[in-house]
């Protein structure tokens, strides 16, 4: 159906429109640019056509599919599709409303507006103001025009604003609203994959740019957006995606594996049997055996390419990484060294000899003797300013290194300190007496008294204000250093079967290992279990994960048996082999659905969907799939 519109300028040609069967309205013009432009507008670009869809318009679109998410800023190939279905999108003019007729003004309508253009400016808004209180007894009229009006006034203020400060404005917006927000149109997706808005991004989450071939390297060109797409793929791995394969390291027979160390390219694994083993991440082979300890390896730490060992034998030594040489041999202790902790090329030892000694790891010179605890000493923390120090005596003590002076005894526990964290501002210490106490180490005052474990505290992890501890209880607490309170506990019946050696957290989840064979993953924020990650064959039978390391893309368990049912070994889960472009892994069809990636699907870690599974990561993989786990 045709119609004819005039303009009220009787220089302008009239304009006919044509409603077709889609419902669009197509306004044909002999000459668009005599037609009326909006005030404050830039001209439309395409001056050809317009089309204008009668019921929404399309830069407010809030569509919820994800599969255009992705796209290849080179090409532009989702906006392709939109010139395939001859759209052309101009800067804002008033929609079409319901209009009461959309016949020619009659001439009395012409001789108003040759009034109304002849006008003052104070005698137009007299007269304005007066037409509006005509219309103010039919709602119908005042609701046209402000759908008139209102067209008007509306500016894409990212496109109109500088560059700079576009930038700035899309800063403050996370990563799903950015990409939903890239879809707009083709001025906002340029502006927005600026490399310099992603890196900013990635670094106010601590994520490290990845400059490795990875799965979607064909699919984002931006590198730092590349490398938060890794980041969210790795979140999803750890969380709901396939494991991936593990990776044996066997060497030390059937001893025990008493500290392990993990860098990323390199494990360290200390064991009873007097050695340390080197193993390469990449190749999976030993590359070096140290021995020269002539007692078991109790404790140990990584620096560089430097390993620190102490033993039963009495003595630290300094090892050099590539070649294996030992460098130092530091005498000392006059009995066994139980703990290290490595700040810079300061190492500090505590010993059951109930000294705390600071040694120089490049010149093998002993700097300072701390003496005052009266029993063995079982952890120690070094902050670079503070050394702090527990032990059996039930106390722990704060030093001053330089002037080997004393800050502060912390008294309260009633059993042996087996177990420190230090941040800086708090200690945290954990006993035999099944509490933690929290303190303040500028006044040495116990700002809160943690309880509910029902056994020894074995390991602690504190981030930020959270702290996470695990009990030989078999449970993992969650607690609010600041007030003291107990967030979640993680047991019920997927909890582990008996004591927790080692916790650790990791992205947005904490990592568990037990005596019962197991490692398990849970939830930091909610407190639920997520599944198990390791499960040893003599699991509940014999079977122990004595001690994991954990990065945000690999995990390392040291794990054995205490009567022969499992071999000593180290295990590996390399998440990040997972976002490999060359990991024969990516072939099977639940890692990420990436066989259909170059066909049909597109996929996108950047956005949220309706199936709620991870932050701020899609894993629609094509138009029919409600909700298929992948990643882009």
């Amino acid at each position: 159906m045709c119609s004819t519109i005039s303009s009220p300028n009787p220089s302008v040609l009239p304009t006919f429109t044509c409603e077709n069967t889609t419902g669009e309205c197509q306004i044909l013009a002999t000459d668009i640019s005599l037609c009326p432009k909006s005030p404050t507008k830039r001209p439309c670009r395409d001056q050809t056509e317009l089309v204008v869809n009668k019921t929404k318009r399309l830069c407010n679109s809030t569509r919820t599919s994800f599969s255009e998410l992705i796209v290849d800023e080179s090409k532009h190939q989702n906006f392709d599709n939109f010139s395939q279905q001859q759209i052309t999108i101009s800067t804002p003019s008033p929609s079409p409303s319901p209009t009461p007729s959309s016949k020619k003004p009659s001439s009395s309508i012409l001789e108003w507006i040759a009034q109304f253009n002849q006008m003052t400016s104070d005698d137009r808004t007299s007269a304005i103001d007066l037409f509006i209180q005509n219309c103010s007894s039919d709602t119908s009229q005042l609701k046209y025009l402000r759908n008139k009006i209102e067209p008007y006034f509306q500016r894409d203020f990212i496109q109109d604003l500088p560059r700079e400060l576009a930038l700035q404005v899309l800063r403050y917006l996370p990563a799903s609203d950015l990409s939903r927000a890239s879809r707009t149109c083709r001025v906002w997706n340029e502006i927005i994959n600026d490399v310099l808005l992603w890196k900013r991004l990635c670094q106010s989450q601590q994520i490290q740019y990845k400059d490795k071939p990875c799965i979607f390297d064909n699919l984002i060109l931006n590198p730092w957006k590349r490398s938060y797409a890794c980041y969210q793929h790795l979140k999803h791995t750890w969380n709901k995606g396939q494991l991936p394969r593990s990776k044996y390291f066997r060497g030390h027979e059937d001893f025990v594996i008493t500290c392990l160390q993990f860098d990323g390219k390199r494990i360290v694994s200390g064991s009873d049997d007097n050695t340390l083993k080197i193993w390469s991440v990449e190749t999976g082979e030993c590359e070096k055996t140290l021995t020269g300890h002539n007692g078991g390896v109790w404790c140990s730490e990584m620096t560089n390419d430097l390993v620190v060992s102490g033993s039963t034998d009495r003595t630290i030594r300094v090892w050099n990484a590539e070649t294996g040489e030992c460098k130092h041999v530091l005498y000392g202790h006059t009995s066994t060294v139980r703990c290290l902790a490595l700040y810079k090329d300061l190492v500090v030892s505590g010993s059951r000899d109930a000294t705390v000694r600071i040694w120089n790891i490049v010149t093998g010179e002993r700097l300072h003797t701390l003496s005052g605890h009266t029993a063995a000493v079982r952890c120690v923390c070094y902050n670079g300013k503070y050394v702090v120090s527990g032990a059996y005596d039930h106390t722990i003590r704060i030093w001053i290194p330089e002037n080997e002076r004393l800050v502060h005894v912390l008294e309260g526990h009633t059993n042996r300190v087996y177990s420190l964290v230090f941040d800086g501002k708090h200690v945290v210490s954990g006993s035999l007496d099944c509490s933690i106490r929290v303190w303040d180490v500028e006044s040495g005052t116990c700002l809160h008294h943690l309880t509910g474990h029902l056994s020894l505290t074995s390991g602690m992890q504190l981030r930020g204000n959270i702290l996470v501890s695990g009990n030989a209880d078999s449970t993992v607490k969650i607690w609010n250093i600041d007030s003291g309170k107990c967030l979640h506990t993680l047991s019920g019946r997927n909890k582990h079967l008996s004591a927790v050696t080692w916790v650790q957290v990791i992205l947005n989840y904490v990592v568990s290992s037990g005596d019962d064979g197991t490692v398990k993953i849970w939830d930091l924020e909610t407190g639920d279990f997520i599944r198990n990650l390791v499960e040893l064959e003599s699991a509940g039978s014999g079977g122990v994960v004595w001690r994991i390391k954990c990065t945000n893309s690999a995990l390392v368990c040291a794990a054995g048996s205490r009567n022969s049912t499992e071999d000593t070994k180290v295990i590996l889960l390399d998440f990040d082999r997972t976002t490999s472009l060359n990991n024969d892994e990516n072939s099977n069809s639940n890692t990420s659905s990436l066989s259909t990636m170059n066909s049909t699907s597109n996929i996108n870690p950047l956005h949220k969907t309706d199936c709620n599974l991870d932050d701020e990561m899609s894993v629609a993989t094509n138009h029919s799939a409600s909700c298929s786990p992948s990643i882009s």
